[in-house]
């Protein structure tokens, strides 16, 4: 009998925790979510028109980065057709001098009409607005863009494919 009290007692005193445990937990969690909530509210962060940026510079803002997303698309696929000219045994050297001028001659115009529209921001751009564009990187900041890494293609010889 003894053991049967003290087991009732033994099993209240256990659920007594957990339920006070549980509402610890979802007292913390809602500070936590308020707390953020809050810093959310206050950080919006900066907008082009409070750096005194006008209409017709956000849209020369917006070529200058589409631009610049171009040429990083096109640089990986210019690697890629390079890549695979460099594998190629059978190709003759007026072909692959051929596809290099034609690389090098696409980079550099791109290249010159990303820094014209540079150039003329650059003397219509309130100073806080270079500031901050050139910490983002939309004006340039001297650190490369960040390329993803892609996919590779590992292919091995069809000899030790059929050997595993």
């Amino acid at each position: 009998m003894r053991n049967d009290k003290r087991l009732r007692k033994l099993s209240a005193h256990s659920w007594i925790k957990r339920a006070v445990g549980i509402l610890v937990c979802v007292a913390f969690f809602g500070v936590i979510a308020s707390a953020q909530k809050r810093s959310d509210d206050d950080t919006e962060g900066i907008t082009l028109a409070d750096l005194g940026v006008t209409a017709a510079q956000k849209t020369e803002l917006e070529t200058l980065w589409k631009l610049k997303r171009r040429k990083q698309i096109q640089a990986v696929e210019d690697l890629k057709t390079l890549n695979r000219l460099a594998k190629d045994t059978l190709a003759k050297e007026t072909d692959i001098q051929e596809t290099l001028i034609e690389f090098r001659t696409k980079r550099k115009a791109a290249q010159q009409k990303i820094e014209k529209i540079e150039e003329g921001l650059l003397k219509t751009l309130p100073i806080r607005a270079q500031l901050h564009l050139t910490l983002l990187g939309v004006l340039d900041n001297g650190i490369p863009p960040r390329v993803p890494k892609s996919q590779t293609d590992k292919k091995t010889d069809g000899t030790s494919q059929q050997q595993k």
